[in-house]
């Protein structure tokens, strides 16, 4: 299957978004969670990349987005609206010939995001087969963001937060660390719930957590020492603000978007927008 035609690694932009979420408030409450609203879709086989063209774009996303499903719908949007903004605060700090109005309205059309609710298909056979897609969507995204309270305690979050990063462990295959070995690229959000290891990390289905450890096992660089290693760095990451009084980042993770930001902010200055919200025309 072509890129084009699998829908899992379609994108939606910030305007898009917006206006699924606003047509999903239309429907269902301000309360949901994204986990009772991949219920609704599953119990309705609703499907927004195929149901709801005219809110996506047929092409890879930029930004990936690890969260725990418990999170309230609307407020997840916030969130990701957020972290766009943000990524255009860094690139004017670091272009101060840009107009924060003109790339903040640029990302608005032209930046690619990815939300599981909309790309994963609820009602499919096999769920875990529909998730083989994250893999190559997380070695392809230029930026993720880990939001929320729990993502840390999350199964399938952890395992996402190892796949961007997964060339920490490539790059130190003794996993010896340091402030000159490699350095978590993804940006985590404050929390208290940190990893405390892979025991005590919690997945809504029971069998999930066999299965996404299975992956690591045999796919990941160091198996579990590769693993634990990463997500190491991604508490520390997650903690320190707690004691700094700010958000923290590494420097790995903010050249990592100073650089994405200048490669979206040339992209839509040189390429086509995707500002309509025309279903016909993403055929």
């Amino acid at each position: 299957m072509s890129q084009l035609a699998d829908r899992r690694m379609w994108s939606t932009t910030p305007r898009r978004l917006s206006a699924f979420v606003g047509s999903l408030r239309q429907a269902f409450p301000d309360t949901m969670t994204v986990r009772n609203l991949q219920r609704a879709f599953q119990e309705s086989d609703v499907y927004p990349a195929r149901d709801g063209p005219e809110f996506c774009v047929p092409a890879a996303p930029d930004v990936f987005f690890s969260y725990h499903s418990a999170q309230n719908f609307i407020e997840l949007q916030e969130i990701v609206l957020h972290a766009i903004r943000h990524a255009s605060r860094e690139l004017v700090r670091y272009r101060p010939d840009l107009a924060i109005e003109d790339v903040q309205l640029l990302f608005w059309d032209n930046v690619r995001l990815w939300v599981d609710f909309m790309f994963i298909n609820q009602s499919a056979r096999d769920l875990r087969e529909e998730l083989d897609v994250l893999p190559n969507l997380l070695r392809n995204a230029t930026a993720h963001f880990v939001v929320g309270t729990q993502p840390l305690m999350r199964a399938w979050c952890c395992y996402e937060i190892a796949l961007y990063n997964q060339e920490m462990a490539e790059a130190d295959p003794q996993f010896e660390g340091g402030l000159q070995g490699p350095q978590l690229r993804s940006f985590i959000a404050p929390t208290r719930s940190f990893y405390l290891g892979w025991e005590r990390t919690e997945t809504s289905e029971v069998d999930d957590k066999a299965f996404i450890a299975e992956r690591i096992s045999a796919n990941f660089p160091g198996a579990f020492k590769g693993f634990n290693y990463i997500m190491a760095q991604a508490s520390s990451v997650a903690v320190l603000p707690l004691s700094e009084g700010t958000t923290w980042t590494t420097p790995a993770a903010d050249d990592t978007l100073m650089r994405a930001a200048e490669a979206w902010y040339t992209r839509g200055v040189l390429g086509p927008s995707f500002a309509s919200l025309d279903g016909d025309s993403l055929q």
